[in-house]
């Protein structure tokens, strides 16, 4: 995707950089390193007509002289012009992942079962949520439950399993649990074995069954309290 610019106005001055639009949005994300997203360490007062700032003024509007670091100033705290194409891949991308995050963390507290992704998207579309595509997922799920509660009936609640897993399953399993939800007990048995109480959504207690159970062959035994 071609180069755009990402400016910010200081001091009644303005600072521009190049940087690739996707790799931008990512590192605003934590997900790059400042090297990956700029064209070059060049920083400009305006960018189409080529003028650059001098270190001077970079050292009077930000205390350094060091393009890199003023760089991921002026991503951080300017505006970046992403196109529209971008713009709406990326929303959409985000607006699935907070459905498919309120489909693991809550239920349906009248069937006791996690609404499908699907019809969570349609309640969104119709309650018309605008998802933010600088925030993260989970930073936007409690707000749009707010938002769906008075179309489909949501209850986030926690659930405790008690698990059991076999000795020769118990050392890669143990990781893959943590992953999973908080380990409340837990206990190493003689037979080598791994016991623990796991809390989870009570929406996730089917992820917790696919995945211990393709671990171990379906040898876990897992009880709910």
């Amino acid at each position: 995707m071609e180069p755009v610019i990402a400016r910010l106005k200081k001091g009644g001055e303005i600072f521009e950089i190049l940087v690739y639009p996707r790799e931008a949005l990512e590192f605003k994300q934590g997900k790059r390193n400042i090297e990956d997203v700029i064209v070059s360490d060049e920083i400009f007062s305006d960018v189409e007509l080529g003028k650059k700032v001098s270190s001077q003024d970079l050292n009077k509007n930000f205390g350094t002289e060091n393009k890199l670091e003023v760089a991921k100033k002026i991503l951080l705290d300017g505006e970046t012009q992403i196109p529209k194409e971008l713009r709406d891949e990326m929303t959409e991308k985000k607006r699935r992942q907070i459905a498919a995050i309120i489909s693991k963390t809550a239920i349906n507290p009248q069937t006791r079962a996690p609404h499908p992704i699907e019809r969570i998207l349609g309640v969104m579309e119709k309650k018309g949520i605008n998802v933010n595509f600088y925030k993260s997922a989970e930073e936007q799920v409690k707000d749009t439950i707010e938002k769906i509660r008075s179309e489909i009936p949501l209850s986030i609640e926690n659930l405790k399993m008690e698990i059991n897993i076999p000795a020769k399953y118990s050392g890669p399993a143990y990781g893959k649990i943590k992953s999973l939800g908080k380990i409340l007990k837990e206990n190493w048995n003689n037979d080598g074995s791994f016991s623990c109480v796991l809390e989870v959504p009570a929406g996730q207690k089917n992820d917790v069954y696919d995945r211990l159970g393709a671990l171990t062959h379906g040898e876990a035994l897992i009880e709910e309290e």
